[in-house]
């Protein structure tokens, strides 16, 4: 492994951009690679996944200081997006290319990425797909096939740590759906009243089934797509001797001169582990000691990563378990070697409101408005961000199932600490004319 890549944490502070131009494919429907069950799970998980490449809109010049930066996504942005972005807040976008979900080489796709020969091609994941469109527009890849696989393997990362002696969950290995019961009688046996199954490669709880040690359950084939699953003993607060538990993530950019740690939130997470939101500065990281521990881990777990081959934004999830008597067990749950739902709020949060604090939500809007009408009683009320403000909401990405009619949105508040943040949070979902409600 690569240990001597040098690592710079700057919690906070928005890393440098790569001086190269990109045409990156928000392919979010790829990031299982060719697992197309998971990947269905996904779509019947997420409403309009077509309308979340929009999120990669504004961060795109964040990340790539190029001049030809092109935005490859599956749906055209919302009209009034693009403007609020170059206007009001000052940001560079990139040239939009709208492609089908199957991204295939066809010639006007082709001939766009010729136009600009000194591009790099990237998306939220280097598969097998991607590499061919490159090829046959005669681009290099901003990273490789087996970085982008290997980095987002669960199972090679477990067992990465487990060699080198870094704390981890307790795991069992099912080849098959059979194997999922005894791994979940063995945990039972060693105390556990609750395991969680977790394919190789999965995201935003999709490939995670979490489930009682007494009634295992029988997991659908796409599961063991990619091999062998992990069966590991779950930790909460149903076990009596634990206090609470937090899942705290690390935001991390990996080059190929170095690794850099910008920021770290806590995840919101529902009831079954699906991404609802981020906020920074961690509540759960207060204590200098617990938010340097897992500074160490994520920087391990980087290097790891880094020696894959992987190159671009990922971000380490961790568990943190708070026991009575004040221990706290600190393990990284998860690497996620991709733009992940926390990766967009923070490059913007960090590139407006360096030091400060920020909150990201996705809110519903039961009424399905217009964006217009959003923008409009935003601004009405004074809360819509703009540059100079120290405090705002910043709309990043609206989903439709109507063109035109928004059901839901990214929402990112920015203040100087987090009680303004939550307030700014509160307004929004208190506004008369839109309805908003948490999602």
């Amino acid at each position: 492994m690569s240990g001597s890549v040098s690592i710079r944490t700057q919690p906070g502070r928005l890393p440098p951009p790569r001086a190269d131009s990109v045409a990156f494919f928000a392919n979010l429907s790829h990031i299982f690679f060719d697992n197309e069950g998971l990947t269905e799970s996904l779509r019947a998980e997420v409403e309009g996944l077509e309308t979340y490449g929009g999120r990669l809109l504004p961060i795109v010049g964040l990340l790539w200081s190029g001049a030809d930066n092109l935005l490859v996504m599956e749906r055209e942005p919302h009209a009034g997006l693009p403007g609020y972005f170059r206007e009001r807040l000052g940001l560079r976008l990139p040239e939009v290319l709208v492609c089908g979900a199957e991204l295939p080489p066809d010639p006007t796709l082709v001939r766009a990425l010729k136009d600009k020969p000194g591009r790099l091609v990237d998306g939220f994941v280097t598969d097998r797909k991607l590499a061919g469109i490159a090829a046959e527009a005669g681009l290099g890849l901003a990273g490789t096939v087996e970085g982008s696989l290997r980095g987002n393997n669960k199972l090679l990362l477990h067992e990465f740590l487990a060699a080198a002696g870094e704390p981890v969950f307790e795991t069992l290995f099912a080849e098959t759906p059979d194997d999922v019961g005894k791994a979940a009688a063995e945990l039972a046996r060693r105390g556990y009243r609750q395991a969680v199954a977790k394919a190789q490669i999965g995201a935003s709880g999709i490939g995670l089934v979490r489930f009682e040690t007494a009634e295992a359950p029988v997991l659908p084939p796409p599961v063991f797509r990619d091999g062998k699953c992990l069966v590991q003993g779950w930790l909460d607060e149903a076990v009596p001797e634990i206090e609470r538990v937090a899942s705290p993530s690390v935001q991390m950019l990996i080059a190929a001169a170095g690794i850099e740690l910008y920021d770290l939130t806590d995840q919101i997470l529902s009831p079954r582990s699906i991404h609802e939101g981020n906020v920074s500065p961690p509540p759960s990281l207060a204590n200098k000691r617990l938010r340097d521990e897992v500074l160490r881990q994520a920087g391990v777990a980087a290097r790891w990563l880094h020696a894959q081959g992987y190159r671009g934004t990922a971000s380490a999830d961790f568990h943190l378990a708070f026991w009575r008597g004040g221990h706290v067990e600190v393990r990284v749950c998860e690497l996620n070697a991709r733009v992940t739902g926390a990766t967009y709020p923070s490059l913007l949060a960090r590139h407006f409101a360096p030091g400060g604090a920020w909150l990201m939500r996705n809110l519903r809007l039961p009424e399905a408005p217009r964006g217009k009408e959003i923008f409009e009683e935003l601004d009405d009320r004074g809360l819509l961000y703009q540059t100079g403000m120290d405090s705002g909401v910043l709309p990043i990405n609206f989903n439709s199932k109507v063109p035109g009619r928004i059901t839901k949105g990214q929402f990112l508040f920015i203040g100087p600490d987090a009680g303004t943040v939550a307030g700014l949070l509160e307004q929004t979902v208190a506004l008369d004319e839109i309805t908003f409600t948490r999602d």
